[in-house]
C-alpha cells in the first residue's frame, strides 16, 4: 500500500477548534467521511470512542493515535488534525493533546495492517525530530511530508 492510498492533504486539517476529546474525535470522523474514506461518520466516531473507552490513545508529548477497526471503512486511512488549542486526553504523560493521528482500518484488514501502522507510528513518535516536525508544522503539506516519510 503506497502513501497516497493511506493519506493525502484532504485528510489533514490545521487549527481545528475543539474543546474536548469527543469534539476532536468527531472532527476526525467527519474529515474521513467527507473524503469518502468511511461510509458513516457516526459509526467511525463510535468505533473511535469505543477504543478510547478501552484505554487511552494519548501517546504523550501532545500526540494521540486514536484508531478504529470497523466494517464501514472503505479504504485504510490516516487522518491528521492539529488542534488550535490542546485538549485533555488522559494521555500516558497526563499532558493535553494537540495533534491527532487517527487510523481507520477495515475490519477485514484489522490484523496485520493496523498493527503495522501503529508500530511504525509509535516507533517514529519516539524520535524527537519526528514529533517536533509534526507539532511545529504550519501547513498540511508539511504534515503530509513528515507522515509519508516514515512509510517509504
Amino acid at each position: 500500500m503506497n502513501n497516497s492510498e493511506l493519506i493525502n492533504e484532504s485528510l489533514i486539517a490545521l487549527n481545528v477548534r475543539a474543546k474536548t476529546k469527543d469534539e476532536a474525535l468527531k472532527k476526525v470522523a467527519n474529515i474521513a467521511f467527507n473524503a469518502g474514506r468511511v461510509k458513516s461518520a457516526k459509526n467511525y466516531l463510535d468505533g473511535l470512542m469505543e477504543r478510547e473507552n478501552t484505554s487511552t490513545t494519548g501517546f504523550g508529548g501532545g500526540i494521540a493515535i486514536p484508531h478504529a477497526k470497523i466494517d464501514e471503512v472503505l479504504k485504510p486511512t490516516i487522518t491528521v488534525i492539529k488542534l488550535k488549542e490542546a485538549v485533555e486526553w488522559k494521555a500516558m504523560d497526563d499532558k493535553p493533546v494537540q495533534l491527532l493521528i487517527a487510523l481507520a482500518i477495515p475490519t477485514k484488514q484489522e490484523g496485520t495492517l493496523h498493527l503495522k501502522l501503529l508500530a511504525k507510528l509509535s516507533e517514529n513518535l519516539m524520535e524527537e525530530e519526528f514529533t517536533d516536525s509534526l507539532l511545529s508544522a504550519n501547513t498540511e503539506n508539511e504534515i503530509y511530508q513528515t507522515i509519508t516519510s516514515i512509510f517509504e
